[in-house]
């Protein structure tokens, strides 16, 4: 083999060598890279754990169930302000007067407010269903006829008569029930057991079966 052939091939081999080595340290660099974001991301993983785990200490690891609550009572100064825009709209839009005109006060009252914002709810459903029907449907008639101004005359009749003067009257505390009043345990009437069915047509069917029928023939123990 010539000088020229073996010294092309140790260039070829050195060449080989180079490649490889590049394509080693190429590698072991990606493989870094991943090695990194995988430990930033069980990182994460971990601090999300945390976390939930002190969130759930907090709630006591259950979901307490939601109690009813009165619109007056859930309701954001946001909300109070929409309601009584709303109620000054209603009331210069239909141009309400006499015993269905609200007082102003009536934030004031709760009684009133409850009414009020319920009216305000059913309102705008009303209002929407009759917008999805291009107004052919009953929806805002009905409103109108069993809600609208029935609602009003209800509540200015919870209100004080100096109230509907313009004259701001707080209302007297009403009487708590007499808890004296109430049944004892013992007073209640105890609750049937519940009986199989056809229990009670069993029994209704009794009386008839234990008289006998023309020409029937009875017999007694001693006939035995």
């Amino acid at each position: 083999m010539s000088r020229l052939t073996l010294e092309g091939l140790e260039d070829q081999l050195d060449e080989l060598v180079m490649l490889v080595s590049a394509v080693a340290e190429d590698g072991m660099e990606r493989t870094e890279r991943l090695e990194k974001a995988v430990g930033k991301l069980r990182e994460q993983l971990a601090a999300l754990a945390e976390q939930l785990a002190a969130a759930e200490d907090e709630g006591g690891g259950e979901e307490e169930e939601p109690q009813p609550a009165g619109w007056v009572e859930r309701a954001i100064p946001q909300q109070w302000a929409d309601l009584a825009d709303w109620v000054d709209w209603f009331q210069g839009h239909y141009e309400v007067s006499g015993e269905y005109r609200v007082p102003p006060c009536w934030p004031r009252h709760k009684g009133a407010a409850e009414e009020l914002a319920a009216l305000h709810g059913s309102w705008k459903a009303a209002m929407l269903a009759d917008m999805k029907t291009n107004g052919v449907g009953d929806a805002s008639a009905y409103w109108h006829d069993r809600y609208g101004k029935e609602t009003l005359r209800r509540v200015c009749s919870g209100v004080n008569r100096g109230c509907l003067n313009g004259q701001h009257t707080e209302s007297k505390p009403v009487p708590a029930t007499d808890r004296s009043a109430l049944p004892a345990v013992a007073d209640l009437p105890d609750e049937p057991e519940p009986q199989p069915a056809g229990a009670e047509e069993e029994e209704a069917y009794a009386p008839l079966r234990s008289v006998p029928g023309p020409g029937a023939v009875t017999f007694t123990y001693q006939d035995w």
